[in-house]
């Protein structure tokens, strides 16, 4: 989309990537996290209405301040979707409201250096397939249309065939409220909280503290598994990396509330 006139913002923020091309987005977490540093962000009242070159918006197609995003039917009463992974792997996914978190195929899993990586926690999944033991991971971008999310959590799974390359769960679409309109083919992501509400990134306080409180219990959790642990016993690692899964997706929720400047009162801490 190139710069026209268009409804201002409240707020737009500018930054500038490592090229040095100019992008403009009405959201902080559309900004990748090395550009929101202070000296490299600007905050404008409004968004430019003339520019010497093309600039590029992140604001994306928009219905009602929601994005609407294609989809198409697979199956009985299911959908796919194209998504954007880590900034350039395409993948072809199920929405499933279902799911707990992103899971994708093995292929996706090899292409993303992960299905091999024995740093990576493993958790067991009770699938239609059977149970398997499948590597958690933390991606670091994922695109659906023009709404994105950083540090999101995956894993994934043996039993996906070519035509689908995963499922699209929660740890994305916990993100947005999520409608589809089955006759236009349309997926609409849309704001998690009343406009009127006092917001942070998009969301209210009660959505915050239960993105906290997830985190932390699962870090208490396991925590408590290790103590009084036997070091030697190959177990007492595989908790350890859990640990260490989740304080990173704790740590990567500490950076976004900092952004966003949520009170502290709705955080929590292992």
């Amino acid at each position: 989309m190139l710069v026209s006139p268009i409804p201002t913002h409240s707020k737009i923020y500018k930054w500038k990537d490592e090229k040095g091309k100019t992008h403009f987005t009405d959201s902080l977490s559309k900004i990748p996290p090395q550009y929101r540093e202070k000296g490299k962000l600007k905050i404008m009242k409004g968004i430019p209405t003339e520019s010497k070159d093309s600039v590029k918006l992140s604001f994306g197609e928009k219905h009602s301040n929601s994005y609407a995003i294609p989809v198409k039917p697979y199956g009985d009463n299911h959908f796919i979707v194209e998504v954007q992974l880590n900034g350039g792997i395409r993948a072809h996914l199920m929405v499933d409201t279902g799911a707990s978190m992103i899971v994708l195929s093995e292929r996706l899993g090899e292409i993303l250096h992960v299905a091999n990586d024995h740093n990576l926690p493993t958790m067991n999944f009770s699938t239609a397939g059977g149970n398997v033991e499948s590597p958690l991971f933390i991606l670091d971008t994922v695109r659906v249309g023009n709404a994105e999310v950083f540090g999101v959590e995956a894993s994934t799974n043996p039993h996906f065939n070519g035509k689908v390359d995963g499922l699209l769960g929660m740890s994305f679409l916990g993100n947005f409220k999520v409608e589809i309109d089955k006759e236009n083919l349309k997926m609409f992501l849309k704001p998690t909280a009343d406009h009127r509400e006092q917001l942070w990134d998009g969301h209210n306080g009660d959505w915050w503290k239960k993105k906290y409180d997830g985190y932390v219990g699962n870090i208490r959790r396991y925590n408590s598994h290790l103590k009084g642990g036997n070091r030697n016993h190959p177990g007492y690692f595989k908790i350890k990396k859990m640990v260490q899964h989740y304080s990173k997706l704790h740590a990567i929720l500490e950076k976004r509330a900092d952004m966003s400047g949520l009170p502290k009162e709705y955080r929590a801490y292992p």
